[in-house]
C-alpha cells in the first residue's frame, strides 16, 4: 500500500517543514516531489507578493488571501454531516461543526500559511446539550406566565453581553495561524454598553443613531481581538457608517415601493378576471415573498460591501499586518442574489457551492500586508472561554459578527 502523504494540499511553509524533516536517503521520491512543489509554490508566491514601503516607512510584503476549497469537496463533507446529524437526532452536529470548520479554515491561506480550527467535538457537544436544556426550560417557563416571561427576558438580556464575550473568547482561541492562536479580551462592562445600552438609546433618536451604535460594536470586537501577544486596533468613521446605512436604506425603500406597485398592478389585473382570482392571490403572496428577500439582499450587499472595505482599511495588527479590501457593491450584490436563487431553486442543496463561492470571492478581494514583526509574535495565555457560552449565545440568537 502506498503511504506517501498527499503533499498537494500543503501550504508553502508546510512543504518546507516536511522537506526539512524528511530523510532523503530513505525517501528519494518524496524528496523530489517536495522539491518540485516547493519550487512551484515559491514561483507562485513571488508572482503574487511584492515588498514595498508603507506610509510609515516600514517594509511590508503584499500577500493575497487564497481559498483553496471546492464545492465538490465541501459537498461531500456537508451531505455526510447532514445525514449523520439527522440519523443521530442532532448528536453528530457537534462533529459536523468541527469537520466543517476544519475544512474551511484549513483551505484559507495567507502568505504561504493556512489557518487551523482546534476545537474538539465533545466540547461543542457539551455546550449544545446545555444550551438545548436551557432553551427548552426558557420556552416552558415563558409559557406559564407573562411575569415569568418578562423576568426570563430580562435575565437573558443582562447575561447576553457575558455570553457574547465568552463565546467569542472560545471561538478565537480555537483559531490558529502559524501555530499561534487568536484571542478576545472584551469584558462585560463595555459589552453591556455596546450590545445593550447603545442600541436601546437609538430608539429615542428614531433609530437615526443606529449606524453609530453599529460602529461601536465593530470597534469593540476589533479592538479586543488579539493574535498571540499582539492586538488589533482600529478607529472607524461614524460618517462612513451613516453613508452606508443611508445608501442601503434609500435604495431599499425605492426598490420596495417600485416592487409593491408592480405587485399591486398585477393583483388588480388578475382580480379583473374572476377565474384568475385565486391565481392572483398566490402570485401576490409569491411576489411579496420575493420582494422581501430582494430588498434584504440589496440592503445587505450595499451596507456590508461599504463597511467591509472601510474596516479593513482602518484596522492594523500591531507591527504584524495591515489589511485591504476592494469588494464592490455591484459584485457583492450579484454574488448575494445568485446565491439566494441557487439556494431557492436547489431546495438548499447548493449550500456548499454558495459557501465556497462566497469565501473564494471574499478572499479574492482581500489583501494582507505582512510587516516585519510577523516573526516576533509569541503565543499568549488569554482566557479560553467556553463552548457552552458560544452554543447558548447561538441558541438564543445572540451571535455577533463584524459589519
Amino acid at each position: 500500500m502506498d503511504t506517501t502523504p498527499d503533499y498537494s494540499a500543503y501550504s508553502y511553509q508546510e512543504l518546507c517543514d516536511a522537506r526539512a524533516t524528511l530523510d532523503e536517503a530513505l525517501y528519494p521520491e518524496r524528496a523530489k516531489q517536495l522539491d518540485e512543489l516547493i519550487a512551484s509554490h515559491a514561483e507562485h508566491i513571488s508572482e503574487e507578493s511584492s515588498q514595498v514601503l508603507d506610509k510609515e516607512g516600514t517594509f511590508l510584503r503584499k500577500s493575497p488571501v487564497n481559498f483553496h476549497g471546492s464545492a465538490k469537496e465541501f459537498f461531500s463533507i456537508w451531505i455526510v454531516n447532514l445525514l449523520l446529524s439527522i440519523v443521530t437526532l442532532g448528536i453528530y452536529s457537534a462533529w459536523a461543526k468541527v469537520r466543517t470548520n476544519r475544512y474551511l479554515y484549513g483551505n484559507l491561506e495567507i502568505d504561504g500559511h493556512r489557518f487551523s480550527y482546534l476545537a474538539e467535538p465533545l466540547q461543542i457537544l457539551k455546550g449544545r446539550i446545555i444550551s438545548a436544556i436551557l432553551l427548552v426550560g426558557y420556552i416552558l417557563a415563558i409559557s406559564t406566565s407573562p411575569i415569568v416571561a418578562v423576568v426570563m427576558a430580562l435575565a437573558i438580556a443582562i447575561l447576553s453581553p457575558w455570553l457574547i464575550c465568552k463565546g467569542m473568547q472560545f471561538g478565537m482561541k480555537m483559531t490558529s495561524y502559524r501555530n499561534v492562536r487568536f484571542g478576545f479580551t472584551g469584558r462585560y462592562g463595555e459589552a453591556f454598553l455596546v450590545f445593550l445600552l447603545f442600541p436601546f438609546l437609538t430608539v429615542f433618536t428614531l433609530y437615526l443613531a443606529m449606524p453609530w451604535a453599529l460602529k461601536k460594536m465593530d470597534e469593540f470586537i476589533l479592538n479586543n481581538t488579539t493574535y498571540g501577544d499582539k492586538a488589533f486596533s482600529t478607529e472607524l468613521s461614524g460618517g462612513t457608517y451613516f453613508v452606508a446605512g443611508l445608501a442601503a436604506g434609500v435604495v431599499s425603500i425605492i426598490t420596495f415601493i417600485v416592487g409593491i406597485s408592480l405587485i399591486g398592478a398585477t393583483a388588480v389585473f388578475a382580480g379583473a378576471k374572476e377565474s384568475a382570482e385565486q391565481a392572483g392571490s398566490i402570485s401576490v403572496m409569491l411576489g411579496v415573498f420575493i420582494l422581501y428577500f430582494l430588498v434584504f439582499t440589496l440592503a445587505s450587499a450595499i451596507y456590508s460591501g461599504m463597511i467591509r472595505n472601510h474596516m479593513y482599511a482602518q484596522t492594523r495588527l500591531g507591527n504584524v499586518a495591515t489589511f485591504e479590501s476592494n469588494v464592490t457593491v455591484g459584485g457583492f450584490l450579484v454574488l448575494k442574489i445568485t446565491n439566494m436563487l441557487a439556494l431557492v431553486f436547489s431546495l438548499g442543496l447548493a449550500l456548499p457551492w454558495v459557501k465556497t463561492r462566497t469565501l473564494s470571492y471574499l478572499a479574492a478581494h482581500t489583501q494582507v500586508n505582512v510587516l516585519d514583526g510577523i516573526d516576533s509574535v509569541v503565543a499568549s495565555n488569554e482566557q479560553i472561554g467556553t463552548a457552552t457560552a458560544e452554543e447558548v449565545a447561538s441558541a438564543f440568537d445572540l451571535d455577533v459578527s463584524l459589519g
